[in-house]
């Protein structure tokens, strides 16, 4: 069991494939539940030997939890989803079981504080790996060729993420361990220079994440654990010169990243952190907020299910959040409480709370029941305060949450000394069920991995069609759609891929010289698939009826009332969601329903009179009216708002105007449309990245 458990810490921080769709969490998650069912498979077969393990509350609470997890994935807004989660950090109830199988098995295998105390080896040496590759990302030498951008990882301020992806997941990993590393200093002689050069490293990676919640996290488990070893009076044991040594270390690395834009950086940050936590960032932070709060206003028992967030959010979106991230899709509530209530409801939040409350109780048990066991009582204390410190602003990832179960699994062992080690029983037998349940989650897991992997060739090959307006090449064209096709073949039960290969479908449709009717079915096939798998998302819909407006460019009227309804739909679970209203317009407009296209501009325009897209969609439904002095005056507009990058539009709307001066005024038809936009297939998806 062991093995199994350090193996699922390492590879939860270290394991990354650079070339998926989602290289980060997907495969961690993969390997966690590999490990997690392995786990749970030899602590079933443990038998008897759980006759001799005394209960604690926190075993209690843990199974608790799991129980709410199974009953909100039955009443889910979408059983499936919240079965398997999302691809971009699978918090469904598959990682969940495997989370619980892993606590198990660390409750069980760790009776003896040897075992624990090499666990936590294994937490420090792994995420020493990841802070150093941090810092060498930060210092601009990243050996790793990405095939696109992390999340937040290649942004302006050039955060640091490691080998977790995301600087805010790196931050709750390193603070956690910084706060490990302390209590180990403080707490033994032996290894006390190693390990205070290791709180340097993890300060220092902390640091260069620039995530205010990690910081916040850090302090508060620093505090902790530094309040924790002078009640055992170790603190005066540290030699000062040892702290001086640590100090150097700590201004060591960061002299390489002391340049001006740097210091910069670190001062926007901690200046919004302490005088203006409310804006910039902040303020879409608490609009987020909101929209959780709204969601589980909705399902206040139960939640929407888990991993369900990023379904839900755009049905609850506020319109002042648009206006602070446009084109933004909250994965995450950026509060794991907010995010608990959002999608397991106030049954979740107690259940967690009831948890947090447990392993305080064990800790202060283990604390007096096993004066030894002090400083690793304080390690794991610390870890846990960082986490959940850092989790009140910010998603602790599955990394994070694994950190969680050991650490409250060993304080749940140390909380009841003097059982003796259970005995060995049928070792064969436990190996045979571990493996037994490992290997099909392994296979599944793999499976995915492929499935992304097919995915992201298509991506690829989608960026080139929509930069070059068409298909690179025949050939490319052809690889893509079977890239697409091999992706869904492999994770069937992905929305995400039977959505792409519609997209990649349409796209080839408008570059193919032999037709595009048997490519656009497909399209269509496609969408209608991952509407079924997932009726609650908005971009099925949207996927579904870009495909039937194709067909309706194409000569197919029939699909045109199915469109329709397909749009009316995607308005419904999006009401307030600008780039789903201007496609919804564009696409009304395609199959001749200017007036509901107008309609619909107006909406976007109301959310956001800024945003030039949405006011050269209303230019283009007036246009198709007649309106002529109308779609002037919206183009005018246009022209003088954000086009958040979208150079063609804005060049298309220059033209339009142009054409408008230059044309005389004369009495245009009502269905009049600008030259060349009836037979345009819609090919660019618009769907929201955050």
């Amino acid at each position: 069991m062991l093995v199994w458990i350090r193996l699922a810490i390492a590879l939860s921080v270290l394991f990354f494939v650079p070339f998926l769709r989602e290289g980060f969490e997907s495969p961690k998650a993969a390997a966690v539940r590999a490990c997690g069912f392995g786990a749970l498979g030899m602590a079933l077969a443990a038998g008897r030997a759980w006759r001799r393990v005394t209960w604690t509350p926190l075993d209690l609470a843990v199974l608790l939890w799991l129980g709410v997890e199974v009953l909100a994935t039955a009443v889910s807004v979408s059983p499936r989803l919240s079965w398997i989660g999302e691809p971009v950090q699978r918090e469904g109830l598959l990682t969940s079981v495997a989370l619980t199988g892993l606590y198990f098995a660390t409750r069980l295998a760790t009776m003896d504080r040897d075992a624990a105390e090499r666990s936590l080896d294994v937490v420090l040496a792994a995420s020493a790996l990841a802070s150093a590759f941090a810092l060498v990302q930060a210092a601009g030498l990243d050996p790793v060729r990405w095939a696109s951008t992390p999340p937040a990882g290649g942004d302006a301020l050039h955060r640091a993420f490691g080998t977790l992806g995301h600087p805010n997941l790196l931050g709750v990993v390193s603070a956690a361990v910084a706060a490990v590393a302390l209590a180990r200093a403080g707490g033994s002689a032996r290894g006390r220079f190693l390990h205070l050069a290791a709180l340097a490293l993890y300060l220092v990676a902390t640091l260069l994440t620039l995530s205010r919640a990690a910081w916040l996290g850090a302090l508060s488990a620093l505090g902790v654990v530094a309040g924790l070893l002078a009640r055992q009076g170790r603190v005066a044991r540290v030699p000062a010169r040892r702290l001086a040594v640590a100090g150097l270390l700590v201004a060591a690395m960061v002299l390489p990243f002391g340049s001006t834009r740097l210091r910069g950086e670190l001062g926007t940050r901690l200046h919004g952190l302490i005088f203006s936590p409310t804006a910039g960032s902040g303020a879409s932070r608490l609009e987020i907020w909101r929209s959780a709060w709204h969601a589980w206003l909705a399902r206040p028992w139960l939640g929407h299910g888990p991993d369900t967030f990023a379904l839900v959010f755009p049905r609850y979106q506020t319109p002042e959040y648009w206006r602070h991230e446009w084109g933004g899709l909250a994965f995450h509530a950026h509060s794991i409480y907010f995010h608990t209530l959002a999608t397991r409801g106030l049954l979740g939040l107690m259940a967690s709370a009831f948890w947090g409350v447990a392993a305080g109780l064990a800790a202060r048990r283990a604390w007096r029941a096993a004066p030894a066991a002090r400083p690793l009582v304080t390690a794991c204390t610390g870890m846990l305060c960082a986490i959940l410190g850092a989790g009140t602003f910010g998603a602790l990832g599955v990394t994070g949450h694994l950190l969680v179960v050991t650490c409250s699994a060993a304080l749940a062992a140390l909380a009841a000394p003097g059982i003796p080690p259970p005995p060995r029983g049928r070792p064969w037998l436990a190996l045979s069920l571990g493996l037994g349940l490992a290997i099909p989650v392994t296979v599944w897991g793999v499976r995915e991995l492929l499935g992304s992997s097919a995915a992201a060739t298509a991506d690829q090959w989608l960026l080139e069609a929509r930069a070059t307006l068409g298909a690179p090449s025949e050939q490319a064209r052809l690889e893509a759609l079977a890239a697409a096709r091999r992706a869904v073949a492999y994770a069937p039960e992905d929305d995400a891929l039977p959505r792409l290969l519609s997209e990649a479908s349409i796209a080839a449709a408008a570059a193919s010289p032999s037709g595009p009717d048997a490519l656009l079915g497909e399209a269509a096939s496609a969408a209608r698939r991952a509407v079924r798998l997932v009726p609650e998302r908005v971009e099925n819909h949207e996927q579904l009826a870009r495909a039937l407006v194709a067909q309706v460019v194409i000569g197919d009227a029939a699909a045109s009332d199915e469109a329709d309804q397909e749009l009316r739909r995607a308005v419904e679970l999006a009401p307030v969601n600008a780039l789903i209203l201007d496609e919804a317009s564009q696409l009304e407009l395609m199959i001749g329903h200017a007036d509901e296209a107008l309609g619909l501009a107006r909406r976007s325009v109301s959310l956001d009179p800024g945003d030039a897209r949405a006011h050269a969609a209303a230019a283009a439904a007036r246009f198709a009216l007649g309106d002529r002095e109308g779609a002037a005056s919206e183009l005018r507009c246009a022209l003088a708002g954000e086009w958040h990058g979208d150079v063609s539009g804005r060049g298309a709307a220059e033209a339009m105007l142009a054409r408008l001066r230059a044309e005389p005024r004369g009495n245009p038809r009502r269905s009049r449309r600008p030259k060349g936009s009836a037979r345009r297939i819609p090919v660019a998806g618009t769907e929201a990245h955050s």
